[in-house]
């Protein structure tokens, strides 16, 4: 993707739904590391992708253009260390797929994926529509950023190459609600 995580910045600024932004402060943010794993037993950590530090840096209460938080979920789920705690898709897809409605307990079937120990760790990202979306904790590209992946029922797949991508993809949406081509860098 050739957008640059300055540009999509200047975007986000322009299409925020929250008039006053709540922005982290840089400490809180420097302090801040993501679960590498999704095993919890693996506490081994690592760096945030710079394009979720400077979210946080502009507005920890970023609206999207369909006035809906993107960073909400992903949060609630750092602890009292700064340390950002993967997903498990395992509940999403016992209920997502009706196996609830089967009689036999999640507990019976867990994990419901793999249970690699070294399965990337799932950092939700808050996001309009039936697909769950993650950041996808590998190794940073050369731009400090992680994939993403999208979830959907019981399939999974990896879909955009970073954060900076998948929002430019969203908010280039915003073109539906009066923001022109100029405005939106396309």
């Amino acid at each position: 993707m050739d957008i640059s995580l300055a540009n999509l910045i200047e975007l986000v600024k322009k299409v925020n739904r929250n008039k006053v932004p709540n922005p982290m402060p840089a400490e809180e943010i420097s302090r801040l590391r993501v679960r590498k794993y999704r095993d919890p037993q693996n506490t081994e950590t690592t760096e945030l992708p710079e394009s979720l530090k400077a979210l946080l840096a502009y507005d920890r209460d970023l609206l999207s253009n369909y006035n809906m938080p993107v960073i909400e979920t992903l949060q609630r789920s750092i602890d009292k260390e700064g340390v950002i705690h993967s997903y498990s898709p395992d509940e999403e897809a016992y209920y997502g797929v009706g196996m609830d409605s089967s009689g036999i307990d999640i507990e019976d079937l867990m994990p419901v994926w793999n249970n690699d120990p070294r399965l990337p760790a799932l950092i939700r990202i808050d996001h309009v529509g039936d697909q769950a979306i993650f950041i996808y904790i590998t190794e940073r590209d050369a731009n400090g950023e992680y994939p993403i992946a999208r979830m959907e029922r019981n399939e999974f797949w990896l879909a955009e190459s970073s954060l900076v991508e998948y929002l430019y993809n969203i908010i280039s949406g915003a073109k539906d609600i009066g923001f022109t081509e100029e405005d939106l860098h396309l």
